[in-house]
């Protein structure tokens, strides 16, 4: 087609194989050296083959509908040598789209609809600003791509993306969406035939943002495992901000941030992909959503983590967030995020808070003991030390173990739902021997001595004598009332560590009252006190009087002896003392009375 002619294809004509119009410098059927093109709105143009619009005077005007299709010749459109391509109709291109001149957009939707990979490309770094780009197509794997080669490419402030079920590859590049619409951006999100944009490192999906309405950038990849997992940002404000993001659609590690590198609130992130997400203009905070599959994403994830921020070289806990369940996907959200300083973010799990563990001592070689913690988790993790085996409620925050000998240490974890564990709350249990209790007993009348004869380490006593009587001390003695069978039982511990023995003894006595009449209390250990002997006895007051009538010794206590000595400790002279006696035994008898001492001091 020479420069100077001008073909005007009117309403519903059709151009089929236009062939030989100038010499392509590029594989073509349709090449326009230097001519002026004009489709009005209802023609249809078919070209079976590249078209190539080539030369100053260059200038494709289409207003109807351009199919430039694979048929033999691959179906690409080439702009070059600064011609011009414009319109508002539609563009229909089976193979690529190389633009290195310009392209006026109009409100025309440019479709790429081949079945093998498509490029948008420039051989001169020239970026399209696309109105509408659709991207459809029946090819699977690389096929399904349309890869921007080399140079970014936009949808303009009044355009949509329209994914449909494609993956829209910008490898390094950036694919701009200048309409800060919310609906600028759709996609297929049948689970299985998403489309997705997918990005290399160094690349993303931009969007242009005015609302606080939520904005989804279906971000994916091909690579490796095929993943779809979106994310959605939601402004703070209406104020114009642009935000980018990508999917890197494997082990974070690989591209230099470790997930070995945590802060000491998370237990693990997750290790099948992470996210960048840029606010590159703009000052306004915004919600970040993350979407997850928990069927195949390794369960359920409870935070959210970003590289380098603020402590640098590890993944930084973002604080608390919402975390939603659904089908397909789960969400993470964190609301009101103000940092952007660093893009990789990443899906995480947050330590529950440590426990509280109650810990108390136990006896050796015992069943049963109870441990119970408090926390915050759903469930718990135990561990006994060695020779202690958890009998039950092992996951439960309360649990019975058998314990041996030895002593050790008892640790809990908490666990929340998304399986990470706490820090363990630890305690050292000591297991205490139990002592074998056993006695020995000797008795004068009713009055019986008991002997401790138990073996092990006792720091506690407690004797039941059997007629209601006890005493807390080791070695008691105890008088009974009344002759007849007594159980005598002795309880010995060592630190709440319990033996018990029980014995049965026969009370056989005879009460009596024997009372001396003379004593010599001089030191020389013969006769030095005056002490009446007794068994049986229920009841007993002595008082002792001198010649003129005061009392210089009284008691209650049968087994108390007088030593010659005044109630203020005075020894007493020579002489004879008057003493009154009551005493009743045990069965009933009264051996009361009144008599004379004689006090008798040899030197």
């Amino acid at each position: 087609m020479d420069n100077t002619n001008t073909r005007l294809l009117k309403s519903f004509a059709v151009i089929m194989a236009v062939i030989g119009f100038g010499s392509a410098t590029a594989q073509t059927i349709f090449f326009n050296n230097g001519a002026q093109v004009f489709a009005s709105t209802g023609a249809i143009v078919q070209v079976n083959g590249g078209l190539q619009n080539d030369g100053a005077t260059a200038d494709f005007t289409n207003d109807g509908t351009l199919t430039v299709a694979n048929s033999g010749t691959p179906g690409s459109v080439f702009l070059t040598n600064a011609s011009v391509m414009q319109g508002n109709g539609q563009f229909f291109v089976e193979q690529d789209w190389s633009n290195s001149a310009t392209f006026n957009a109009g409100t025309s939707t440019v479709t790429l609809n081949g079945n093998t990979q498509q490029f948008i490309t420039s051989t001169n770094g020239t970026v399209t600003t696309f109105n509408n780009l659709t991207l459809t197509g029946a090819g699977a794997g690389n096929n399904a791509k349309k890869t921007l080669q080399g140079v970014d490419a936009n949808v303009g402030v009044a355009g949509v993306l329209s994914i449909n079920n494609r993956e829209l590859e910008t490898l390094t590049q950036t694919f701009f969406v200048l309409n800060p619409a919310t609906t600028s951006v759709t996609n297929n999100t049948t689970p299985g035939s998403e489309g997705f944009v997918s990005s290399s490192v160094g690349g993303s999906l931009s969007r242009a943002t005015n609302s606080t309405a939520v904005y989804r950038f279906p971000t994916g990849s091909s690579v490796g495992t095929l993943r779809y997992r979106p994310i959605e940002v939601t402004p703070a404000s209406a104020s114009a901000n642009v935000f980018n993001g990508r999917l890197g659609n494997n082990n974070a590690t690989v591209d230099g941030f470790s997930t070995a590198a945590l802060d000491t609130t998370m237990c693990t992130v997750i290790s099948l992909f992470y996210h960048q997400i840029n606010r590159t203009a703009g000052t306004d905070n915004a919600s970040i959503d993350v979407f997850y599959n928990q069927a195949t994403d390794n369960g359920l994830w409870d935070a959210l983590a970003q590289f380098n921020t603020p402590t640098a070289a590890i993944w930084n806990n973002m604080g608390t967030v919402v975390n939603t369940s659904n089908v397909p996907f789960n969400d993470v959200l964190k609301v009101n995020w103000s940092d952007f300083s660093n893009s990789p973010y990443i899906l995480a799990r947050v330590k529950p808070a440590m426990p509280v563990l109650a810990c108390n001592d136990v006896c050796a070689n015992t069943t049963g003991n109870t441990f119970t913690a408090t926390g915050t988790g759903s469930s718990f993790t135990w561990t006994a030390p060695a020779g202690a085996t958890i009998a039950s409620g092992q996951g439960t925050n309360s649990v019975s173990i058998d314990w041996g000998a030895n002593s050790g240490v008892l640790a809990v974890t908490t666990n929340s739902d998304a399986g990470c564990a706490s820090d363990p709350a630890t305690c050292s249990v000591t297991a205490n021997a139990t002592p074998v209790a056993n006695f020995d007993t000797t008795s004068v009348g009713f009055t019986y001595n008991f002997s401790d004869l138990s073996s092990g380490t006792v720091n506690s006593w407690v004797w039941n004598f059997g007629d209601g009587a006890s005493s807390t001390l080791p070695s008691p003695s105890h008088t009974y009332a009344a002759n007849g069978l007594q159980t005598v039982c002795l309880t010995v511990s060592n630190n709440g560590c319990a033996d018990s023995v029980c014995r049965d003894i026969t009370v056989d006595a005879n009460d009596f009252v024997i009372i001396p009449n003379v004593f010599t209390p001089d030191g020389d250990n013969v006769n030095d006190q005056f002490f009446i002997s007794s068994a049986g006895l229920k009841e007993y007051q002595i008082d002792i009087f001198n010649r003129w009538g005061v009392k210089v010794f009284e008691s209650q206590t049968a087994t108390e002896k007088w030593d010659g000595r005044s109630t203020s400790g005075v020894p007493l002279s020579d002489g004879t003392y008057y003493f009154i006696l009551k005493a009743v035994s045990v069965t009933g008898k009264d051996y009361s009375t009144k008599g004379y001492i004689q006090l008798i001091r040899k030197n």
